[in-house]
């Protein structure tokens, strides 16, 4: 299995296709265990930490691009448009920089989204205090 680095370099197409193959995987263990065939049980554990860590991947670039559009600077540049949004991680930043485009791919906004921000646990202290901004920076290009 690849390591957290080489996973958040890799195009989200490409996750999604090997998270499916990793549970399509999971499945045909869990029946081979199931009919008493299965000679590798270390290999449920290793698939299961597989999906875990392409999960935690896929959701940190979604959690990335939603909070960078609920920007109100960038949501205002999005409103009536048709966009899409790419989220890549930098290691140098410690934070996933997110390009907003348009159908013809030209940049709308970009932004830096550092989700390591740390956020209010429990109701009582989201009540009380305001959310951390993840967004560390941000540009309306076009």
């Amino acid at each position: 299995m690849l390591n957290i680095v080489e996973l958040r370099e890799m195009s989200g197409d490409r996750l999604r296709e090997m998270l499916e193959n990793a549970r399509e995987e999971m499945f045909n263990l869990r029946f081979q265990r199931a009919s008493a065939r299965l000679e590798n049980y270390a290999r449920l554990r290793q698939v299961r930490r597989e999906i875990a860590q392409l999960e935690t991947v896929l959701h940190a670039r979604q959690l990335a691009k939603e909070a960078a559009a609920q920007e109100p600077e960038i949501a205002q540049a999005l409103a009536g448009k048709e966009w899409k949004a790419t989220a890549r991680f930098q290691y140098e930043d410690s934070a996933w920089h997110v390009r907003f485009t348009d159908k013809e791919d030209n940049d709308i906004a970009t932004a830096v989204v550092n989700l390591n921000r740390k956020r209010p646990r429990g109701r009582k202290q989201r009540l009380l205090k305001e959310p951390p901004r993840l967004v560390v920076k941000h540009e309306v290009l076009g």
